[in-house]
């Protein structure tokens, strides 16, 4: 999902605050409050409770991109000295589903719902105001489920492999995201936990 940093049309310039468990919280330089960078809410400042709105975007892969649209540019960065250290550093820890805390993440963190392990990665779905996690490990069979009274469809992509919900209604993708269980759990708590059926 995509932020449009804006609220009551006045524009809102977003940087990054600080980490709340484990993290990012997103600042705006006009009010100075801390926004959650997955649900867009307010979380601190002036406008608490508020929230920034939400667009959907489909994650796919360069292969994939340059497939369905030929023409496409395709632009990247060269990164810094820093960067390039850390990678050679990190890369084999934050490669695989176990995942990698830096040091400092823990400290961020308040009490870990451990129906799942803290770091398994999957597709985080909100429909209204019900949330469904559906680990990784299941997604390597297409599944037409029910959340939040809409019928939709939950795989992997056939040209990249990328999980996504899909509507059946024909009506906008709902809020989703690839992300790890410990962030998905904090952002939505109690959610649901996806089972396939045997």
């Amino acid at each position: 999902m995509g932020l449009i940093p804006s609220i009551d049309d006045r524009p809102l310039h977003l940087s990054a605050g600080g980490l709340y468990n484990g993290m990012v919280l997103l600042v705006d330089d006009e009010t100075k409050t801390y926004w959650d960078h997955i649900s867009g809410v307010g979380v601190h400042g002036e406008q608490t409770g508020q929230r920034l709105r939400r667009f959907p975007i489909r994650h796919t892969t360069t292969r994939a991109a340059l497939a369905r649209y030929p023409s496409l540019e395709v632009v990247l960065s060269e990164p810094g000295v820093l960067a390039k250290m850390y990678g050679l550093f990190f890369s084999r820890r934050l490669v695989g589903t176990k995942g990698f805390f830096p040091p400092g993440f823990r400290g961020t963190m308040g009490e870990l719902d451990d129906r799942l392990p803290d770091r398994i990665q999957g597709l985080g779905v909100v429909v209204d105001q019900e949330a469904c996690f559906y680990p990784a490990e299941h997604l390597h069979r297409p599944a037409t489920v029910e959340l939040g009274g809409r019928r939709l469809r939950v795989a992997r992509g056939e040209d990249d492999d990328v999980p996504s919900a899909e509507p059946l209604d024909g009506k906008e993708r709902p809020f989703q995201l690839y992300t790890r269980w410990y962030g998905f759990s904090f952002t939505f708590p109690g959610c649901a936990i996806y089972q396939p059926r045997a």
